[in-house]
C-alpha cells in the first residue's frame, strides 16, 4: 500500500533542502574569502620582501658609490659597476608595491646611470659623495616604508641630483636643436 506523505514532512524536507543549499552556499563564500584573504597576504609578504631585498641592494650600491676609484683609469669600470648595480635592482623595485616608494627608488637609480655627471664638479657642481647621498636618500625612504611612516622630504643631495639632472636634459635639447637647423 502506499501512502502519501502529509504536509508536516513535505514543509521538513523543503527546509532540509533549503538549509543545506544555504550551508553550502556559506561555506562557498567563506572559503572564497578565505582564498582571498590568503591571496593578498602573500602579495603583501611579497612586496614587503621586495622592499627588504631593495635595502640590501641599495646599501651595496651605496657601499660601492663611496668607494670612487682615487686614479682616472678605474673611474670607467667604477661607473659601469653602480649603472650595472642600478639594472640588476630594477626587478625588485617592480615587486614595490607603493607607488610613491617605487618611483623615488626608481629615481635614485636612475642617478646610478648618470654618475659621470654626478661627480663632475667643474661643469656641473657635483661631488664625489652625491652618489652615495642619493642612494642614502633612497635607503631613508625605504626605511620608512619599513617602518610605516610617511616617505622623508627630498633631501639636499636628491634636489642636486635634480639640478643636475635638469641641467643635463636642457643642453641636450639645445643640442637638438641645433643640430636640427
Amino acid at each position: 500500500m502506499m501512502r502519501t506523505m502529509d504536509g508536516s514532512v513535505w514543509v521538513g524536507l523543503a527546509g532540509t533542502v533549503i538549509g543545506g543549499g544555504l550551508s553550502i552556499w556559506a561555506s562557498v563564500v567563506a572559503q572564497k574569502r578565505q582564498t582571498k584573504a590568503t591571496r593578498d597576504l602573500r602579495i603583501e609578504e611579497k612586496a614587503e620582501a621586495a622592499v627588504e631585498e631593495a635595502i640590501t641592494q641599495l646599501y651595496v650600491i651605496k657601499r660601492r658609490a663611496r668607494e670612487h676609484p682615487q686614479d682616472r683609469s678605474g673611474v670607467s669600470t667604477w661607473e659601469q659597476e653602480l649603472s650595472q648595480l642600478a639594472v640588476q635592482m630594477e626587478p625588485t623595485v617592480l615587486r614595490i608595491r607603493n607607488k610613491e616608494l617605487r618611483e623615488r627608488i626608481e629615481e635614485v637609480l636612475g642617478y646610478m646611470g648618470m654618475i659621470h655627471d654626478l661627480t663632475d664638479y667643474p661643469v656641473h657642481r657635483g661631488s664625489l659623495m652625491l652618489p652615495s647621498e642619493v642612494c642614502s636618500y633612497g635607503l631613508e625612504c625605504l626605511g620608512a616604508a619599513v617602518r610605516g611612516e610617511p616617505l622623508p622630504a627630498p633631501t639636499a643631495s636628491i634636489r642636486r641630483a635634480r639640478e643636475i639632472d635638469a641641467f643635463i636634459r636642457e643642453q641636450m635639447a639645445i643640442a637638438r636643436e641645433e643640430a636640427e637647423r
